[in-house]
């Protein structure tokens, strides 16, 4: 826990804390600008918040950048650091009479405290997990509406999350979570792929013409096998070795010659001054297509990049040779197709036979291919409506859970400070993205502020949450009688921290007064501010 603030530029300059409820006490007149709540700001500071940095109390602004010395004690164990706002993104590590030792990244402080405060178990990050918590004047988290908002602009959902996370329910999510996302994400490359046109995109209606069209084909290719009355089938011819061996040649030539045509038509549109068409994204291709030779793809995607640079005389010699290319596969085409002919006339069969088979097998495979992306989006669909549907499952009964063990904190708050006849707050979780907290039939901005106090306890009771930071701001808009009971269950807490800025004390019980006094550990009044300058009066001169 936190134990001890030193700064030099602090008139009490040094401020000791304790386990449970520590007060800082402004005078009792209520005036503002005495560095109540730039004292919240620090402690928050020490926790490795930044609010401070934003300065709208002009605390840098006139002090001048500045450092503080922060001892924590854990488990019997003291931790000495020094945080400047100079500096903010270091930390250094002390020894006990702060001298610097080491220094660390702002971020390894944050994940040491997350350890120290036995919270390394969450998902969350330490200050996505404490900052909500530090209820601070124009920090921006004090929406009763809204007690799990880390800023005004949060979405809901990141609240919803951190919730679970901080019941110890993240586990209970992660496995399913992690399965929707990976669907999510495949589902998102495989739609990109088809806008590129890396794969072909079809319609329902297409799919199922397809469909048809691979079962009649298939039985045309039966036929022919059955029908043909020569030395050897026409099926038998397709699939023997060496004309298998020959016309997969030729397909591949064929393949070759399509990418140099189009390599060709592409290098007639730059010279002629036409932009360009961007490559689809290349990981969209290793995705679908993992055979596929990258490295020419990278570097198809460098020779667009530079194409503005080159000289219409380099195009053209390129160009020359691209023509030249296509010419000699075109030839070599033509040679394998006489091949091709010739082994059949060897064997019995018509040519024409021959490829007729292979143009229905391709047009068959070109369908087949087609039906295959689309079967595949599918199944992807649906296995992700489905792991929508668990997660779903998965999260209702967990809302259950954790509004119940709330809500029922809740009541007892509301019954100690305000009696049974008055309605709790409530927590309704609808869904992952989407909660309400609300006072059903007491709306009033009091009773709301109650019910932001009693959250934050039922929070600071039923989870590892280390501390809650208040300022005076909630408390003047509760009712006092109230209010005196709220203080009274502040006090009750041993074992954690609670850091209040409280002012107007004289107007409660002597009681209410004596409490507050036992738990101060800071007193701030008009003649005794937070800081030694005073910067109140030379604001009002400009």
């Amino acid at each position: 826990m936190l134990k001890q603030i030193k700064c030099n530029l602090f008139n009490q300059s040094t401020i000791d804390f304790h386990a449970g409820l520590n007060v800082i006490l402004g005078d009792d007149e209520a005036k503002n600008s005495i560095g109540k709540s730039s004292a919240l700001l620090v402690i928050d500071f020490a926790m490795g918040g930044g609010s401070l940095l934003d300065d709208d109390a002009g605390a840098i602004k006139v002090l001048g950048h500045h450092s503080y010395q922060i001892t924590f004690e854990f488990g019997g164990t003291p931790l000495y650091v020094t945080r400047s706002t100079e500096q903010p993104d270091v930390v250094d590590v002390c020894d006990s009479n702060h001298v610097k030792q080491d220094e660390i990244s702002l971020e390894v402080y944050r994940e040491q405290l997350k350890s120290l405060y036995d919270l390394s178990e969450l998902e969350s990050s330490f200050r996505s997990i404490v900052g909500p918590f530090a209820r601070i004047w124009n920090k921006g988290e004090a929406d009763p509406d809204h007690p799990l908002a880390g800023s005004p602009k949060e979405k809901l959902s990141t609240g919803v999350a951190r919730l679970v996370d901080l019941f110890h329910r993240t586990g209970d999510v992660s496995v399913e979570r992690a399965i929707l996302q990976a669907l999510q994400d495949k589902k998102n490359i495989m739609n990109k792929s088809m806008t590129a046109e890396i794969i072909p995109r079809i319609t329902t209606t297409k799919y199922k013409s397809n469909k048809q069209l691979i079962k009649t084909n298939a039985q045309a290719i039966s036929d022919i096998k059955d029908n043909f009355a020569g030395a050897i089938t026409a099926y038998e011819a397709l699939f023997d070795e060496k004309l298998r061996a020959i016309q997969q040649n030729k397909n591949e030539m064929i393949n070759k010659k399509n990418l140099i045509s189009a390599r060709r038509e592409k290098l007639q549109r730059d010279i002629s001054g036409v932009s360009p068409r961007l490559t689809a994204n290349i990981a969209l291709v290793a995705e679908f297509f993992p055979e596929a030779n990258l490295e020419r793809l990278k570097q198809v995607e460098q020779f667009h990049e530079k194409i503005g640079k080159l000289v219409s005389k380099e195009l053209k010699s390129e160009l020359e040779l691209l023509v030249i290319n296509e010419s000699e596969i075109t030839a070599a085409i033509t040679d394998l197709d006489q091949q091709i002919k010739l082994t059949l006339k060897a064997k019995g069969t018509p040519t024409d036979l021959f490829a007729k088979v292979f143009e229905l097998k391709e047009v068959t495979d070109k369908a087949k291919e087609e039906n295959k992306f689309f079967e595949q989006k599918a199944s992807i669909e649906s296995s992700e409506a489905a792991s929508k549907t668990r997660l779903d499952a998965i999260y209702d009964k967990i809302f259950l859970e954790i509004e119940g063990v709330i809500n029922q904190k809740l009541e007892k708050f509301n019954t100690l400070v305000y009696g049974p006849e008055r309605n709790p707050s409530q927590l309704r979780i609808k869904k992952s993205n989407s909660y309400s907290f609300t006072s059903p039939m007491d709306t009033g901005t009091g009773k709301s502020y109650a019910g932001l106090v009693g959250f934050d306890l039922s929070m600071l009771s039923l989870t590892r949450l280390p501390f809650v930071i208040h300022d005076s701001m909630i408390y003047k808009n509760i009712e006092i009688a109230a209010t005196e009971h709220i203080i009274r269950i502040l006090a009750s807490f041993q074992n954690k921290q609670i850091f209040l800025a409280f002012d107007e004390a004289k107007k409660f019980k002597s009681t209410t007064q004596k409490t507050l006094k036992a738990k101060m550990v800071l007193q701030l009044h008009r003649d005794k501010l937070l800081y030694t300058e005073d910067w109140r009066a030379k604001e009002k001169r400009t």
